[in-house]
């Protein structure tokens, strides 16, 4: 039930259809003390503090004390937090643009600016900073002298994706920046995005009165749902502030996000956008405006992958193991429609009986090669059957 309640108010701004089945779903659940504690905790775990707060006020639920007090702590917390981390890369994005280092927003600090009707109500870890390989180490370079340092210890290597994280406390919040030099990990299953990919097309957005840039509508949808419905298997589990991301970017832009050019980046995105239906109701513009192809039936809506190699055998009770099978070679409909947008017919049964196994094949051959290197033997050649 708390699944289905997150689903709900995985969105900014309500639809209707939205709003009546949330009030449905708290009439049939009536929740004690402990379920709404247990709703608080799984609302911050999944970045959606703020989200849940908002719905439940509109429809003026009222929680018991203790919860309803850890709520608005939360809330507030997440909102002092964006203020801080705004002013932040505002004093960032200044000493860039002194020293002619281009730079692109994305992530949490540019949906909370760009999609949200308030940035607190988009919580975030770090800052994502987008810029070229060419001026990684002269923007690193910029942070420390604005006070940032790396964080001891780190085990980050010179070829990753992103640089190790800057920090800086500031007003009592450690303020973590994160210099991408290409925009997704650098994994068979993405597309390389480094900045010159997307700064010709790059749009404007202010951060604490600061002009910025961000990606273009058609790629931040595209990005949202690459970094958070399609990662690698063995990546963090899923959360539903993903969901909170694409929703609330196509219910702000569908009438301004350029829709062919969407479906020739990702053109899967229609059905991916029907499987978010079955969590939280489009509105009718949506609707009206995409014609997306919903189904009557979903399985397991808002149910992530479970399996391995997400979740490592040596954590596994054995009285596990037979769920752990069963989420590994059948995850639910709803996933295999989220991450391979595949929801029907022959390419989704390809996709169950075909394209899923021999994914894992390929994880099982991944961890196979690794152990042989730890144990000092060479790893079969490649051309050899």
């Amino acid at each position: 039930m708390i699944r289905a309640v997150l689903g709900l108010c995985a969105r900014d701004t309500a639809s209707a259809g939205m709003m009546a089945a949330l009030d449905r779903q708290l009439s049939l659940w009536q929740p004690d003390l402990r379920a709404w504690e247990a709703l608080v905790q799984a609302a911050e775990e999944h970045g959606l503090s703020p989200l849940v707060h908002k719905h439940l006020n509109a429809l003026g639920i009222l929680l018991p004390d203790s919860p309803r007090r850890q709520l608005q702590a939360l809330v507030l917390r997440h909102r002092r937090a964006a203020a801080i981390r705004r002013k932040a890369v505002a004093e960032v994005l200044l000493a860039y643009r002194e020293a002619r280092i281009e730079v692109l927003l994305v992530k949490g600090i540019a949906l909370g600016g760009l999609v949200y009707t308030e940035p607190g109500l988009r919580p975030m870890r770090d800052i994502d900073l987008l810029v070229s390989a060419a001026d990684a180490a002269r923007a690193e370079a910029i942070l420390f002298d604005l006070g940032y340092a790396h964080e001891p210890g780190h085990d980050i290597p010179a070829d990753y994706y992103h640089l190790p994280p800057a920090v800086k406390t500031v007003a009592g919040l450690p303020v973590n920046i994160e210099l991408h030099k290409n925009l997704l990990p650098l994994h068979p299953q993405y597309p390389r995005w480094p900045l010159e990919r997307s700064l010709d097309t790059a749009i404007p957005l202010e951060i604490d009165g600061v002009p910025a840039r961000t990606l273009c509508l058609e790629e931040m949808l595209v990005h949202v749902y690459l970094h958070g419905f399609r990662p690698p298997l063995t990546y963090e589990p899923f959360r539903f502030v993903h969901v909170a991301d694409l929703v609330s970017l196509v219910e702000r832009f569908v009438d301004t996000v350029r829709w062919p050019r969407v479906r020739a980046l990702c053109p899967e995105m229609d059905t991916v956008l029907a499987a978010l239906h079955s969590l939280t109701p489009w509105s009718a513009d949506v609707l009206d405006r995409l014609a997306l192809p919903l189904r009557a039936h979903t399985d397991r809506p808002g149910v992530p992958y479970r399996g391995w190699p997400q979740r490592r055998l040596r954590t596994v009770a054995w009285r596990e193991v037979p769920g752990l099978v069963r989420d590994t070679l059948w995850p639910s409909g709803w996933w295999v429609q989220v991450h391979y947008g595949r929801a029907h017919g022959s390419g989704y049964w390809r996709t169950r009986l075909l394209d899923h196994p021999r994914m894992l094949l390929g994880w099982a051959r991944a961890y196979w090669h690794a152990f042989r290197v730890r144990r000092g033997r060479p790893a079969p050649s490649a051309d050899k059957t």
